[in-house]
């Protein structure tokens, strides 16, 4: 039996999509590179932007005629049939629907089931990195967001489930990111929390890099005091994305985002100074239903004085059987687009000052893929990218930091350091990564 899979959305997505795969793998069944050749395909979507789903529902339809075509079957997987499912049933009526369950899916396919857990065995999109999730759901009730309704209560997993699945890892693979909706509320069901996690990992020996998801600001408050002094350890890297949303109180009230744009402001000072150089990324919704011009001008201010090193843009989009989908004083799509195009460059602006104190710098990075527009990428400390042009990928590398912008770093490599081992790891894992491209992986 064949299986065709293709996924979109988050770094969790991403997780769940590869463990499909290598569940998938370990079963028996042959993973194909094009639909065509398939008995199952299976596509994992995402229901957080609008704009993702049309592209996913497009996808959907052309992968539902292949299905009905050649007598395979369409698996729907994933958060869109948890939110929206009669949309999914206009464009692939044949189509089975399921959430982000893997053994509903394994029943689907006849094989043995199990939960998406860390334990079991991915196929990576990219070699280099293990994405691992540590949770999943969150305790929010966000007015504009789907993730409750698609995914629930926080669910964590077991610390040791985790740390087993990076030393089994290691040392082949040596970057690691730890993701979920909220990777601050991590362990509020189970009694544990992310800074004891993450000195559990640290305990690890080896020569590897942690990277940790998003934290919405409440959370990061609770656990703030026990998670920054974990920043010392050189394998943390100096990240945070801590989602902004509004500059505007009322706004994040009707978000119910369950902080203030001064608590924002604390938190972002906090870090700045107690993790110098850190790497603060944020998210920001434009148009948010009944956002005025004065409280646009509100984001823009706290843009301008808070300087995210990296902002994530979006327009509001309406998420069926959301509190925000019901609510009035909505602006027109040009009216959204005007403000995401007036917040654009502040935020570029002040992405690229926060980027040229790191001219002239030497940074040790590990190379983990090519670059979009040409050479190879890795990480320095604070997760910035740094586009060099030597092919070090799996290896741990020295570089000057020659060029800056808005967006990424250039460097001249100055001691490529490679070992045997990464490089046959690095061998096998070109094969596998161009595979799992073929797929339509939404990287």
């Amino acid at each position: 039996m064949k299986i065709y899979v293709e996924g979109y959305g988050c770094s969790m997505n991403l997780a769940e999509t590869e463990s499909v795969l290598g569940h998938a793998a370990k079963n028996g069944f042959e993973i194909s590179a094009k639909p065509e050749d398939a008995d199952f395909l299976v596509i994992n979507t995402c229901a957080v932007k609008e704009q993702t789903e049309f592209r996913m529902l497009s996808r959907i339809k052309r992968l539902g005629e292949i299905a009905d075509a050649n007598g395979s079957q369409l698996v729907v997987f994933g958060c869109l049939p948890k939110v929206n499912r009669k949309l999914v049933e206009s464009v692939a009526r044949n189509a089975i629907q399921m959430g982000p369950d893997l053994e509903a899916l394994s029943a689907v396919l006849g094989i043995s089931g199990e939960q998406f857990s860390p334990s079991i065995e991915p196929l990576r999109s990219n070699p280099f990195v293990s994405i691992i999730p540590i949770c999943s759901g969150c305790t929010n009730y966000c007015t504009f967001c789907g993730t409750k309704l698609a995914r629930g209560n926080i669910r964590s997993y077991p610390i040791h489930q985790i740390r087993r699945r990076i030393e089994s890892e290691l040392p082949g693979i040596r970057e690691f990111w730890l993701t979920g909706q909220d990777t601050g509320a991590y362990g509020l069901d189970s009694k544990s929390s992310l800074p004891e996690l993450l000195a559990s990992l640290l305990e690890i020996e080896g020569d590897f890099r942690i990277r940790i998801g998003m934290m919405n600001p409440h959370h990061l408050g609770r656990i703030y005091h026990r998670l920054v002094p974990l920043f010392s350890d050189t394998r943390l890297y100096r990240f945070i994305h801590m989602p902004l949303q509004a500059g505007s109180d009322r706004i994040l009230k009707l978000m119910r985002r369950g902080y203030t744009v001064s608590r924002y402001r604390e938190m972002e000072e906090m870090l700045r100074r107690d993790v110098p150089g850190i790497t603060i990324a944020t998210d920001i919704i434009v148009g948010f239903p009944g956002e005025t011009e004065k409280e646009f001008l509100e984001t823009l201010s706290v843009v301008k004085e808070t300087a995210p090193d990296i902002t994530n843009i979006s327009r509001f989009g309406v998420r069926p059987g959301t509190l925000a989908a019901g609510m009035p004083g909505r602006l027109s799509g040009s009216g959204k687009k005007s403000r995401s195009r007036r917040l654009f460059p502040v935020c570029r602006f002040v992405s690229l000052q926060r980027n040229k104190p790191m001219l002239g710098v030497r940074e040790r990075i590990y190379v983990s893929e090519k670059g979009v527009r040409g050479g190879f990428m890795g990480r320095s400390s604070n997760y910035k990218p740094v586009i060099i042009n030597e092919d070090c990928r799996g290896s741990f590398v020295e570089v000057e930091v020659t060029a800056v912008t808005a967006t990424y770093l250039e460097g001249r490599a100055i001691q490529p350091q490679f070992s045997g081992q990464v490089l046959i790891n690095r061998a096998h894992g070109d094969k596998a990564f161009s595979a799992l491209k073929v797929r339509g992986m939404d990287l």
